[in-house]
């Protein structure tokens, strides 16, 4: 416990660790002396030290427990040695009075709401080496008016930028594929968006009380102009360029038994078929050949080749092989994919010799295709 005229603490040069809830409302401290050799500053150590207006922090330190600074509401500056690999969720919740910060290159991650309601924050440098930003872990920075986000960020969690009151424009980093709830949920400021080259999926809520955002650029969707007075807007602007509320995925991991509206939100997704289609997968194959592999039924299968069909068309030989060779290979083998493909999709078959020369035919003989496919045919027929 400390008492109310505690105001300066210097701790001993033997301390290692300090433990959780160790300063925990000290409301009158105003300046400690952290020693070196430190390593770790536990749970709600500072939570609501509501005098203490700047700490060095020590180079021996790599962790931060979790609300380690939250509610310090005169913390004005803190700087972060590169040995942190690790800030706690909500290590600075409420520091009303944090302008800036930056980011070490050590720190990968920002947990859940590191930095929500710090409403003074001004200026954020990321680490570039920092690939995801946690939920709500800007939410609420009421001043923060620009941030740039470095290429290595490959997840932005749900409403991370959400209450961003001053932020009026921002490009979002190549590698993202999937836009979650609410990510600049009421940001009333905002603009312009650039969506991320790569995306695949998101949610309809993401710009939810942007009512100034006009503009959208991204590959998938040329420069679009919103109408805010019509509340479909958004979504006719990513049905136009071919997103869907049908997750692929569906058809591939059976992920149609699970529950699409877990959670808030996580009902209103759209798709980008077109970019899934030529996605590959952790088996390193296009969701159509990992479908025929795995022996999925035909009614799931068909949509899946629907999908991939122009990347059969323009894409080398290894994808143009012949679907049921795929198919064949599979350990739940499903004949009844590999009958209907040639049944419904003949060309699947010629799509080799009208790619290559006129040694084509020797070699999808010698590979077997002829031969697989009457004997598929055969069989289904029996």
């Amino acid at each position: 416990m400390c008492w109310e005229s505690v105001r300066s603490v210097t701790l001993p040069l033997t301390i290692t660790t300090i433990d959780e809830i160790a300063f925990y409302y000290c409301a009158s401290l105003e300046s400690i002396t952290l020693p070196d050799g430190i390593t770790t500053i536990g749970n709600k150590v500072f939570m609501n030290c509501s005098s203490l207006a700047s700490i060095t922090i020590p180079n021996s330190i790599t962790t931060f427990g979790h609300a380690v600074f939250s509610d310090c509401s005169s913390l004005t500056s803190i700087t972060l040695p590169n040995t942190i690999t690790t800030l706690g969720t909500y290590a600075f919740r409420d520091c009303s009075s944090l302008v800036s910060i930056t980011i070490p290159n050590s720190i990968t991650t920002l947990c859940h709401g590191v930095f929500s309601g710090c409403t003074s924050l001004e200026s954020i440098t990321l680490s570039p080496n920092i690939t995801t930003l946690g939920n709500s872990a800007f939410s609420n920075c009421s001043s923060l008016a620009l941030i740039m986000l470095p290429n290595s960020i490959t997840t932005l969690g749900d409403r991370v930028f959400e209450g961003c009151v001053s932020l009026a424009s921002i490009t979002l980093p190549p590698n993202i594929t999937t836009l979650d709830n609410g990510v600049f949920y009421d940001c009333s400021a905002l603009t312009s968006v650039r969506l991320p080259e790569n995306l695949t999926s998101i949610s309809l809520s993401i710009f939810k009380g942007c009512v100034k955002l006009t503009t959208i650029k991204a590959s998938s969707v040329s420069t679009t102009t919103l109408d805010n007075n019509k509340p479909h807007s958004f979504k006719n602007v990513l049905i136009n360029a071919g997103f869907s509320t049908s997750n692929p995925d569906d058809s591939l991991f059976d992920r149609h038994c699970m529950n699409p509206y877990q959670g808030w939100g996580h009902g209103d997704m759209y798709y980008d078929l077109k970019r899934w289609a030529r996605t590959r997968d952790v088996k390193d194959r296009f969701p159509l050949f990992t479908a025929a592999a795995m022996g999925v039924k035909w009614s799931n299968m068909k949509q899946i080749f629907a999908l991939n069909m122009p990347l059969i068309n323009e894409i080398d030989a290894l994808t143009g092989l012949p679907l049921f060779m795929l198919a064949a290979t599979g350990p739940t083998c499903d004949i009844e994919s590999i009958y209907n493909l040639l049944k419904e999709y003949p060309a699947a078959m010629n799509i080799m010799n009208n790619k290559h020369d006129t040694n084509s035919t020797e070699r999808t003989r010698k590979r077997g295709g002829v031969n697989i496919s009457r004997a598929a045919i055969r069989r289904c027929q029996r």
